[in-house]
């Protein structure tokens, strides 16, 4: 069983870079300078620079229409999502308020790659929204856990 854990984890990280490589180190869009305030050293850094970027991207491409992009950047949100999940602490997973927020993702990008295929601004706007609450959400539980 333990070497299971870590062979996910090079499957999982062989993955998330391939990923990287393909759609957000060679996407042309404009990236923000400013790193996250979260602590250095997480071992979840690489696939929250994934996320953030890909939804950096996302509000460009709504603001500029191109649904096309939009969808694709939304399921890389989606994929890095599911793959971040493996690795994710099983007591961490278990807290219902991480649960929660993980389903808001979740229904969020959903709706957010729906909308983009659909080519409806307002649907792609608000699922954008509920996205970023859920992730403001999140990161409060992650820098301030309840006891």
């Amino acid at each position: 069983m333990a070497i299971v854990r870590p062979m996910t984890a090079v499957i999982a990280m062989i993955g998330m870079m391939s990923f990287v490589l393909l759609g957000v180190v060679g996407n042309d869009q404009a990236v923000a300078d400013d790193k996250p305030k979260e602590a250095p050293g997480k071992k979840y850094d690489a696939w929250m620079t994934v996320k953030l970027v890909s939804s950096q991207q996302v509000l460009a491409h709504l603001t500029a229409g191109d649904f096309k992009k939009m969808g694709e950047s939304a399921r890389r949100m989606q994929f890095v999502h599911h793959l971040e999940q493996w690795l994710r602490d099983e007591d961490f997973k278990n807290q219902s308020g991480y649960k929660a927020q993980l389903h808001a993702f979740e229904f969020a990008t959903n709706e957010l790659v729906r909308h983009a295929d659909d080519k409806n601004m307002d649907g792609s706007l608000k699922s954008f929204q509920l996205m970023t609450e859920s992730c403001v959400r999140c990161h409060q539980l992650l820098r301030d856990p309840v006891e």
